[in-house]
């Protein structure tokens, strides 16, 4: 995304991690903040005063300070949108509109833009005006009334899933914009508007599926897979692993290779379907049978079947395992005072880009402003 410029007015955690994406794949991201700044920069943990929530979606960024309420700040927003490719922004809707950059003033100022929202609920309908964060997506979506253990409460995604989703969808849909202005020669301000919740809905494509189609209200089922078993966590003489069992042919292989040949000829366990509706019967057997050796044992015969199969990592585990390093999980970044830090890594960055620190609070105004000719 070299020459590719960025107008980056987000705060917290859906905008900037769209926009930390487009930044580490070349984007010249300059990130608007008002002279108080981002309050994420407010949030815990810190390391040497930088929170680390901050820096780690904020990287390959400049930073500015303009203060909108002011009309030399509209003045200046209003050069650096004329010299933009894309802007992004989460704020909710109307609120750009009393601050100078309405659609009307967009067009006027830079008819090429493309404009992308990242909202709650989207830029019109009956919420498109209410405020939401992630748990508040994620528990109107759908997502926690299928997530936790079975029979257990309602339980939200371990990470905010709410707001990277969005993320994600706004970047791919930023990069479909572009291509259809300059490739495909489309004219006139253009925009994305992408709402937390229905990117939710789109990630419960089976569930939907499920419901609509056969009248399946899915629940929490813990770690299970709802139409395939084995597929879930089992027990072993020492720790916790999962199995993944694609379908019935390979359970023949699986009894033969874990040493219960003879659940091959269980009429419980003939085919996908018997299996599902007999499942918590065969957890009983496997449980018990696999609680005879530890895990690694399992692990061995099974992936000498090709059959999936894992520990349950955390993420100390990961960070500090040499999988980590083979497939660059992590970047280093140095900050202005010389100190190293790690974050992860852009899975579709080219290997060997580097990444700047987040920067300082209005660190490149000077500098932009200059561009600007102000």
């Amino acid at each position: 995304m070299e020459g590719i410029r960025v107008v980056d007015i987000t705060t917290a955690l859906s905008g900037p991690f769209c926009t930390w994406l487009l930044g580490s794949l070349g984007a010249d991201v300059i990130k608007v903040e008002p002279p108080q700044g981002d309050s994420a920069r407010a949030a815990p943990p810190f390391r040497s005063d930088i929170s680390l929530y901050f820096a780690s979606v904020n990287r390959n960024k400049r930073s500015i300070i303009l203060d909108l309420k002011t009309e030399e700040g509209k003045e200046a927003l209003h050069r650096l949108m004329k010299s933009a490719d894309v802007l992004v922004e989460n704020m909710r809707p109307g609120v750009r509109d009393r601050l100078g950059f309405s659609d009307q003033d967009l067009n006027v100022i830079n008819p090429r833009l493309i404009v992308a929202h990242i909202s709650g609920f989207g830029q019109s309908g009956p919420l498109s005006h209410e405020p939401a964060y992630d748990i508040v997506v994620q528990a109107m979506s759908g997502v926690m009334s299928i997530n936790g253990p079975m029979g257990g409460p309602p339980t939200r995604v371990g990470f905010s899933a709410g707001d990277i989703v969005a993320s994600l969808f706004t970047a791919l849909g930023i990069m479909q914009r572009l291509y259809e202005r300059d490739a495909l020669r489309c004219s006139g301000l253009d925009h994305v508007d992408v709402s937390m919740l229905a990117c939710q809905w789109a990630c419960l494509e089976n569930a939907f599926a499920r419901y609509l189609n056969a009248g399946i209200v899915p629940e929490p089922i813990g770690s299970r897979h709802p139409s395939l078993t084995p597929f879930e966590t089992y027990p072993s003489q020492d720790v916790d692993f999962v199995i993944a069992l694609s379908g019935s042919w390979d359970w023949p292989k699986f009894c033969q290779t874990i040493g219960r040949s003879d659940l091959v000829a269980d009429v419980r366990f003939e085919d996908d379907e018997n299996r599902l509706e007999n499942r918590d019967a065969l957890d009983d057997i496997l449980g018990a049978h696999f609680k005879a050796r530890p895990a690694s044992y399992w692990l061995t015969v099974l992936k000498s079947a090709s059959i999936p199969c894992a520990l349950i990592e955390n993420i100390e585990s990961i960070a500090t395992s040499p999988l980590a390093d083979a497939y660059n999980a992590f970047s280093k970044v140095e900050t202005s005072d010389g100190e190293i830090m790690r974050f992860v890594r852009n899975p579709i960055a080219r290997l060997g880009s580097t990444e700047t620190p987040a920067p300082q609070l209005g660190e490149h105004t000077a500098e932009i402003l200059k561009e600007l000719g102000l």
